[in-house]
């Protein structure tokens, strides 16, 4: 089922709910939908309070005149929602986690799309770290970048020109962070990075780190045509990532990519449509708002771009950090994709730690466990 008509609207419509769908007023609006989209959700989350709360697959829900009453599941969702937030005060914090860590002593990254959002954020986090090399990529060679654009080369092209220029500087990893969305060429940029990873790979790089997008909001987004293409080359290069570093395990079992699946990242200093951007300011208040147990639990059973919504938004300096981690083989129980908020974030406080940067620029060759908090 799908919660919004293919029109010339939607495009507006997804713009809006991605600028202000984190506020306690959009919440309070979207719980009393229509008794057709409650009865939707899968009545085995609302039975009993002991339920395990999961996520709603959208495009598989039916309508069902048999499920409990729309109070019944309200009062469901009240106990679920309690539940979540005793867990999540009664629970050891979710930002204590294992860390392991590979060290290199010759950390030479290349970050591709390094002048963009998320990528000058990554660049940055790379430079504040001694003895990591850091050379960044662009569209048009901007700012003392390397000029590379995948809209204008052949797919055999990208890969050769990202296998040259990793081969020259013998990079130990590769992070991209291109994206393109609402353009003509969509599909192919959001694939080249797939391109990009066999050229590293070719060029004997061992660490991939990719910045994708979350699978809810894939699901929520299936049926809408003008982001088939922004999905389908997303997916094409997760694909050839795993390909191609998939194998490549130390013996501390870490895979030699990590992928970064966030919902919505926020951060800077202006609103903007489109892109959709939402400023430092107000995207840390929800941040910290649908962070809280009550929205997780709300997020964890409202289907489809409901669900995408109350989930809590990222701060893109998270992300960087995140990304930065991965390509220096820092890493949390293994974990080889990022794809919620709490993965994220406790992935971006590995550099905080004073002994795990030491150990990076270490000529160890074993991995070191460290507690993060």
């Amino acid at each position: 089922m799908h919660l919004f008509r293919r029109s010339n609207s939607v495009a507006l419509t997804l713009a809006v709910l991605a600028l202000f769908p984190h506020s306690l007023l959009s919440f309070l609006v979207t719980v009393p939908l229509s008794t057709k989209v409650l009865s939707s959700l899968p009545s085995a989350l609302y039975v009993t309070s002991t339920t395990t709360i999961t996520h709603a697959e959208d495009n598989d829900q039916q309508i069902n005149d048999d499920t409990p009453s729309r109070r019944a599941f309200l009062n469901g969702a009240t106990r679920s929602a309690l539940l979540a937030g005793a867990a999540v005060l009664f629970s050891p914090s979710h930002s204590v986690a294992a860390a392991t860590v590979v060290p290199n002593n010759s950390n030479r990254i290349l970050v591709l799309g390094g002048t963009g959002f998320v990528g000058s954020r990554v660049v940055a986090s790379l430079k504040s770290l001694d003895g990591v090399e850091v050379v960044s990529t662009s569209r048009d060679g901007r700012d003392g970048t390397v000029a590379l654009d995948f809209s204008k080369l052949e797919a055999a092209e990208v890969s050769k020109k990202v296998q040259q220029l990793c081969s020259k500087k013998k990079y130990t990893a590769v992070i991209s962070c291109v994206g393109a969305i609402g353009t003509a060429d969509d599909k192919l940029v959001n694939a080249g990075t797939g391109l990009a990873a066999i050229g590293a790979k070719a060029a004997g790089v061992t660490r991939f780190v990719y910045v994708s997008v979350a699978p809810e909001v894939r699901g929520a987004a299936k049926g809408l045509s003008f982001l088939d293409d922004y999905m389908t080359g997303k997916a094409s290069s997760e694909d050839a990532i795993r390909e191609n570093f998939g194998n490549d395990s130390s013996a501390s079992g870490i895979s030699g990519y990590t992928l970064l699946e966030p919902t919505f990242i926020y951060g800077g200093e202006i609103f903007q449509v489109n892109p959709p951007r939402v400023a430092v300011g107000y995207g840390k208040l929800v941040e910290g708002l649908l962070s809280s147990g009550p929205f997780r639990a709300a997020a964890s059973i409202s289907p489809g771009i409901i669900g995408v919504a109350l989930k809590p938004p990222v701060r893109v300096e998270a992300v960087a950090d995140a990304a930065v981690a991965g390509a220096l083989g820092i890493t949390i129980s293994s974990e080889t994709v990022l794809d919620t908020y709490d993965k994220i974030v406790d992935a971006s406080k590995l550099l905080k730690c004073k002994d795990i940067l030491l150990l990076i620029n270490s000529n160890e060759d074993k991995t070191s466990n460290y507690i993060i908090r």
